[in-house]
Parts: C-alpha cells; structure tokens; sequence
C-alpha cells in the first residue's frame, strides 16, 4: 500500500511540475554614479542614502512609465495589443516583473527579468539597458525630479513615524499624570522636611 501511494504521489507530483511552464531569466550588470543623482538631492542632509534606498531611487528613474513604453516599442512588446487597457496591463506586468538589485559592490547593479520567452527575456533586458545608457541616468530635469519624488517621500513616511511616537509620548503622559504629580508633591514635601531641618537654632 505504501509503495502504491508512492508512486501515485509521485505520478501527480511529475504531471504538476511539467504542466509548470518553464521561466528564464535575462540578466545585465551596470555601473550606476548615483551619487550624481544623491549629492544634488541630498546637499545639507545628515544621513545619507543607503543601498536599499539607493536601489529605490534607481528603480523610480529607470523604471518609470515613459521608459516602460519606450522598452515596448523596442523589444516589440507592444505587438498585438488592440487597446489602451491591454496596454496599460502590459506596462504594469513590466513594471512589477523588471527588478533591479544591488550585487553588493559599490554602485554596481543588475537588471533582471523573467519570462517563458528566452528570447523575449533577453529582448526587454538589452533594450532597458540601451534606455539606460541612452538616457544618462542623472543628467536629465526628469530623472532628478523622479528621484526627488521619492526622497520626499521617504522623507514624510519618516516624518510620520516622529509624529506618532510623539503623539504616543503625549498619550502615555496624560495616561499618568498622577503619577507625575504624585511624584512631584512627594518631591515638595521632601523639599520642605530639608528646609525645616535646615533651620538655624
């Protein structure tokens, strides 16, 4: 009985990996100056970007709509799409699969994609990579623009987390203010002891 359940186990098991379609991944390495895009942005600031926020800021310039569309065109994406919606769910497809990674060195980066095409993987990889290097990453109004968008918002989400842990101070204080004017009536009265005993004969 063991031995049958194994094997159909195994049967069901090899007939689900197969029917799994095959996924390929294209990838490219780039040397990214970000701090040609972070000293501007970043000029009288205290703390500066770290990888993660970094790779952040790279994924809004490059990844951005007009780039997206522009990836379509050349990597013949956009073939046989009869609407705008059916276009407008291929850019978001793109956009949510096109990853970008920090590979641990400094200022070096690497594009991904991955799709049941090889070929059409390797298509959308190589044309984001000639966007990119077209572009100039950090010379353009709009890139800078982009990567200003995102580290005002980074800068409000901070600003946010200050707020509520103030306001959770403020709540916790009024939450014990007996304690508080416990405290402080104790205090007097040992004030008072002090400056009784302290009384010249």
């Amino acid at each position: 009985l063991a031995v049958g359940v194994a094997w159909i186990v195994g049967v069901v098991a090899g007939v689900v990996v197969f029917a799994i379609p095959d996924k390929y991944e294209a990838s490219a390495r780039i040397y990214v100056d970000t701090d040609s895009v972070l000293k501007p942005l970043m000029s009288g600031m205290i703390v500066q970007a770290n990888t993660e926020q970094q790779v952040g800021i790279l994924s809004r310039t490059l990844i951005s709509r007009p780039n997206v569309e522009k990836l379509l065109r050349m990597a013949d994406l956009d073939l046989g799409i009869t609407s705008d919606r059916e276009r407008d769910n291929l850019i978001e497809y793109v956009t949510k699969t096109f990853k970008i990674r920090g590979v641990g060195k400094e200022n070096l980066y690497t594009l991904e994609y991955r799709d049941a095409d090889p070929e059409k993987a390797r298509r959308v990889v190589q044309s984001m990579t000639t966007i990119f290097v077209e572009s100039s990453l950090g010379n353009k109004r709009s890139d800078t623009d982009s990567a200003r968008r995102f580290l005002d918002e980074q800068i409000d989400i901070y600003r946010k987390k200050l707020e509520e842990a103030e306001n959770r101070l403020k709540e916790f204080k009024l939450q014990n203010i007996d304690l508080d004017l416990s405290g402080q009536r104790g205090a007097d009265v040992r004030m008072a002891a002090a400056e009784i005993v302290r009384v010249p004969d």
